[in-house]
């Protein structure tokens, strides 16, 4: 792999992603959709804080506004490099495992391959936390910044949400392959209560749309002609 992949344009990305390889995979994948979630999120505190008439609004947004820029946003975009690396290590490995007829050298790079899993699963754990936090603040910015740009709150809550879920499908199936390792016997819990908190989480943000759906159909009932 030469280069960064999200220095690539959009579409020689997304061409990677749909090339069949094993690099950039599903984590790399959920990482992506926390980043979409981040710069959505980055805009509507931008704007919010642009229309914002109490200052104490502007810190709120500007709070939000500064974790996603100087922490969130930077970590997804060095987990999605590091998982691109490590998992297309582990596709190569379990390659070299297929074609070699030493059983130790076998059982050396089965324990490698199992390492680098373990830090790939690791690195989805990782991603998955960003993309709470991410789902948290973007219940908030719909709630309370500046009502046109809702769209993209909506949108940053979903892509939020789906970076999660996301994870969670990865983790398990890591896992899953993992079996036999105490890393699998560890952290088998940890993905049903990573399931058990979205699905707190999603309530909430499901309440989001069911409030502005509520708007929109009192709007249009407003401006339904009289019979």
């Amino acid at each position: 792999m030469t280069g960064k992949f999200l220095e690539k344009p959009t579409n020689k990305l997304l061409d990677d992603f749909g090339a069949g390889n094993a690099s950039p995979g599903s984590g790399s994948a959920a990482a992506l959709m926390g980043l979409l979630a981040s710069k959505l999120t980055i805009t509507v505190c931008k704007k919010s804080i642009e229309y914002a008439k109490e200052e104490s609004e502007i810190k709120a947004f500007q709070y939000i506004l500064d974790q996603v820029e100087t922490h969130i946003e930077p970590k997804l975009k060095e987990l999605f490099e590091k998982d691109a690396t490590d998992f297309e290590r582990v596709v190569e490995l379990w390659r070299e495992r297929t074609i070699e007829s030493s059983t130790t050298k076998k059982a050396a790079i089965s324990r490698e391959a199992n390492r680098l899993l373990e830090n790939a699963t690791d690195y989805v754990f990782e991603i998955i936390e960003l993309c709470m936090t991410l789902i948290d603040h973007g219940v908030v910015v719909f709630e309370s910044g500046w009502k046109t740009v809702r769209g993209d709150s909506g949108a940053a809550i979903s892509a939020s949400m789906a970076g999660v879920t996301s994870g969670i499908f990865i983790a398990n199936l890591n896992l899953k392959t993992l079996k036999g390792r105490n890393y699998a016997a560890s952290n088998i819990k940890k993905c049903d209560e990573l399931y058990q908190r979205l699905n707190v989480k999603q309530t909430k943000a499901f309440s989001c749309v069911v409030s502005l759906n509520s708007e929109a159909l009192e709007a249009i009932q407003l401006e339904l002609p009289e019979t």
